[in-house]
């Protein structure tokens, strides 16, 4: 979505920055969830290739039982310590994707830099997708670094409706013969 296509509907331009944000927050979920799938993609793939080459290596060095238990053990370790490694890779960016995710949700006005002040040795991925210690932060963080962040107003931020015609007068019977003349009748 372009702010170009909005300011054509001829919205004002602080309906569309809402429009835009809102736009981002949705977008950015789903960003942070296909960086996740493609690198836990990424990572099985290399696994697949890896596996495959080992095996056509064994067969062409199908040498004596005792080499061919040395190369199966040395394998199964590689194979081992390559699983490790992309549970590792993807942990961690399932972490800074639901960091970022938290980030959005609060609408941090950059992530980046909001990111270089985190203390990420206190921060824990939950089961349930939530960052354990995230909050502490960001509490620490809006009061001492409160420009990354937009201000929290108890604004009403529902449009306001206004009757057509003078707003000043609030009594149309002065103004009105009509209604001045059936007063007089009364």
């Amino acid at each position: 979505m372009k702010r170009e296509f909005l300011e054509g509907l001829g919205l004002e331009k602080e309906a569309i920055d809402s429009i835009m944000s809102e736009h981002g927050k949705s977008t950015n979920e789903l960003r942070s969830k296909v960086t996740e799938l493609e690198t836990e993609k990424g990572s099985l793939a290399e696994q697949l290739t890896q596996r495959d080459s080992d095996i056509d290596s064994l067969r062409k060095d199908s040498g004596t039982s005792s080499e061919l238990k040395t190369q199966l053990e040395k394998l199964q370790s590689d194979y081992k310590e390559m699983e490790s490694k992309s549970q590792t890779d993807l942990a961690e960016t399932r972490l800074n994707s639901a960091i970022d995710l938290a980030f959005t949700k609060e609408g941090a006005k950059n992530i980046k830099a909001t990111r270089a002040l985190l203390d990420f040795e206190k921060l824990e991925l939950g089961e349930d997708g939530t960052v354990k210690g995230l909050d502490d932060q960001l509490a620490t963080l809006k009061e001492s670094d409160g420009y990354l962040f937009p201000e929290q107003e108890e604004s009403n931020d529902r449009p306001r409706i206004v009757n057509e015609g003078n707003p000043q007068t609030l009594d149309n019977s002065q103004n009105d013969p009509f209604a001045a003349k059936l007063a007089k009748y009364q």
